[in-house]
């Protein structure tokens, strides 16, 4: 009898529904490099990540103060779009071979220590490309990395590619700040906020403008309120 109790127990537990985790939110900033850390994004929770674009001013230093702040470092890697757009000096392009291509992200992320990760700076011709894709891959699975798509593109087959290759890939849901406003930017991480709660989480991507940054401190307050965790982006890989 004894041993009959203990298994209903067991069993009853098992039915019983737990307390259920927070949902997780990660806010990567992207396009740092061109000048130093804003004070105010170093004033954010080290949950933030950053993206910073290789062979700029500030990279190498805003990449270790980020380390510095425990913070997770993504390489923002340049990539050829499908519309005519002015490009950075180090660029991933249709036109290159292989070994170019993959020569020119390792040189790239020399540029930005410490990174866990990689996510696109345009790219919406790029991340449709089957082939470069994997040769992208191909690179950040021999260094260990995380590949995140910026999702310039619904055409991109970025993820399929990451997940064929054994690279860990995510994707983003939410852009915080296509228009420069506090108002659009409550807006838009209400929206991220909506869907970490429906999804168990979410992944905004927003930029180091005042408008944004100003937003978030003032904002990110309110998320435990809102049964919602701030996470570091590398968390969701796990």
């Amino acid at each position: 009898m004894q041993r009959i109790a203990i298994w209903v127990s067991l069993l009853w537990g098992l039915w019983l529904p737990g307390p259920l985790a927070a949902a997780r939110l990660a806010i990567v900033i992207d396009d740092l490099g061109y000048q130093a850390m804003p004070a105010e994004l170093a004033r954010l929770p080290a949950e933030i990540s950053i993206s910073i674009l290789p062979d700029t001013p500030y990279d190498l230093n805003t990449a270790y103060l980020a380390r510095g702040q425990q913070r997770d470092i993504l390489l923002h890697m340049p990539m050829e779009p499908a519309h005519d757009a002015p490009l950075e000096q180090t660029t991933l392009t249709l036109a290159m071979s292989r070994h170019r291509l993959q020569t020119t992200l390792r040189h790239a992320l020399s540029r930005v220590p410490h990174a866990v990760a990689m996510n696109n700076h345009m790219g919406s011709a790029l991340t449709q490309n089957a082939r470069a894709m994997d040769w992208v891959m191909e690179v950040l699975r021999e260094r260990g990395l995380y590949f995140l798509d910026s999702r310039t593109t619904a055409k991109s087959v970025a993820l399929r590619r990451a997940s064929l290759q054994g690279v860990g890939a995510l994707r983003r849901h939410i852009f915080l700040d296509h228009q420069k406003t506090p108002a659009f930017v409550r807006r838009q991480l209400r929206q991220a906020i909506r869907r970490a709660q429906r999804d168990g989480y979410a992944i905004a991507i927003g930029h180091p403008y005042p408008e944004t940054l100003s937003t978030l401190a003032e904002q990110l307050p309110t998320l435990a309120e809102q049964d919602v965790r701030l996470v570091r982006l590398s968390e969701l890989y796990l």
